[in-house]
């Protein structure tokens, strides 16, 4: 049996559908699926990120709303967009969704994206001081630097 986030998930990408983007309420998203509002943030900030191919946007209030936008570039500015969230400390789940889009825009073969998975994650980050986050977020930033310089990524 799916969760209510899982519904919710495929509820926005299916009323996407063909559109760049959708706008809606998040009380009547709430209302609909007999959730507390919290629970639609959760699913907008867990699973509609830059690096699974949305922004989303939103305006709390009495006519507040949420629009979530499909990315749709090519590959330099996916990369670019990229590159800016690894300014940040990342966690496993962020990188891995960013690697998740590298690879579903052919720009990381499974091989690769299993390769640098390898290298980024707890065990191998092992160390004293605890900045694993911030040291995965500047494996990762070099790893698009490359592939910004590369000739293979143009068009995409």
């Amino acid at each position: 049996m799916k969760s209510v986030s899982d519904l919710i998930e495929q509820f926005i990408i299916s009323s996407l559908d063909d559109d760049d983007f959708i706008e809606l309420s998040r009380n009547d998203l709430a209302k609909f699926f007999s959730c507390v509002p919290s629970q639609i943030n959760y699913v907008l900030n867990t699973r509609f990120t830059v690096g699974r191919g949305f922004v989303v946007e939103s305006q709390r209030g009495g006519a507040g709303y949420i629009k979530v936008v499909k990315v749709q570039d090519n590959n330099d500015n996916f990369l670019k967009n990229a590159l800016n969230l690894c300014s940040k400390p990342l966690t496993i789940a962020e990188a891995n969704q960013i690697l998740a889009n590298m690879q579903n825009r052919k720009l990381l073969t499974p091989k690769e994206v299993e390769i640098i998975k390898s290298a980024t994650n707890a065990k191998a980050l092992n160390n004293p001081i605890n900045i694993d986050n911030t040291l995965r977020a500047n494996i990762i930033n070099q790893i698009i630097i490359s592939l910004l310089k590369s000739p293979h990524n143009k068009g995409g």
